[in-house]
């Protein structure tokens, strides 16, 4: 049984949180199930079936697979934590995270069965891609809990010429035009959060709550202006939840945001309002 073993450090405010939801505390589950979510949104080829299969074998279910082939052990290094503003264009909303730039921590990945379909290189892959689109926490989606890997040195990405191997690692579909790397699935995806594009910002900022505030209030402004579209295009919490389909994160690389855009699927009443356009002017006003 192979173990890895990465060092991250926040970038941002990491809102995690044990039994009480509000004391800080990393847990392997919350790693476990960000791991989760973005093997299924790099498998957007597979059928369903196919996917919830391989899903189960690889992660644990519970219709016949047994345990899970990952094991994941996750343990606190340095931290410092602190009242933080979980979303930065409404002050009242404030929790206490662990600080950005104050935390490190150890994750430690072992694979107890090597599948034809995920060995070790697939798992490191894995967490590089997670750690890297991704987030881990609350608010993930708008750039709480980014994290860079610190260890092993240069091995995480800032780049999309260094992103595209490892989701390769998982589908053949992606390709990089060298303004963003893209699913040329010529199937329809699933209707599940499958990868559709990355995009990296050309610009960068020294100021890491600059960035958070920017996303906040992009947010909130197309939010304001079309509610109807904005929860139908890029995610609402209200009449039957519908997580954002535009994730944004930050990478360490000079502080630049990094987007995904993921397959689009909202419920039934917010189907016919689904506005691409909305989301393209979104993912700029970041961006840019």
């Amino acid at each position: 049984m192979k173990t890895i073993t990465f060092t991250c450090e926040t970038i941002t405010p990491m809102f995690l949180s044990g039994a009480d939801g509000q004391t800080p505390e990393l847990r392997p589950p919350s790693i476990k199930g960000a791991l989760r979510f973005w093997w299924r949104a790099m498998n957007g080829h597979l059928s369903l079936k196919e996917l919830k299969e391989r899903e189960s074998e690889i992660f644990g279910g519970t219709e016949g697979s047994g345990r899970s082939k990952l094991l994941i052990r996750a343990k606190i290094l340095n931290h410092s934590t602190g009242i933080e503003m979980l979303v930065p264009h409404k002050s009242f909303m404030k929790q206490v995270a662990f600080k950005a730039n104050q935390t490190t921590f150890e994750i430690k990945l072992s694979l107890t069965q090597k599948l034809d379909y995920f060995d070790e290189i697939q798992m490191q892959s894995l967490f590089i891609i997670t750690a890297t689109l991704g987030g881990f926490g609350k608010r993930s989606r708008r750039g709480m809990g980014s994290v860079t890997i610190i260890e092993p040195q240069q091995i995480q990405p800032s780049s999309l010429e260094g992103i595209l191997p490892h989701l390769k690692n998982f589908s053949p579909y992606f390709v990089n035009d060298g303004k963003k790397i893209y699913h040329n699935f010529s199937g329809s995806l699933q209707e599940y959060a499958s990868i559709r594009q990355i995009q990296i910002s050309q610009f960068d900022s020294e100021n890491m709550y600059k960035i958070l505030r920017k996303i906040s209030d992009r947010t909130h402004q197309f939010h304001q202006e079309d509610t109807r579209s904005y929860e139908a295009s890029i995610g609402n919490a209200r009449g039957g939840r519908f997580a954002s389909p535009i994730y944004v994160s930050i990478i360490k690389d000079s502080l630049k945001p990094i987007i995904t855009t993921l397959n689009t699927a909202p419920n039934d009443k917010h189907k016919r309002n689904v506005s691409g356009l909305l989301q393209e002017d979104f993912k700029n006003s970041i961006l840019n």
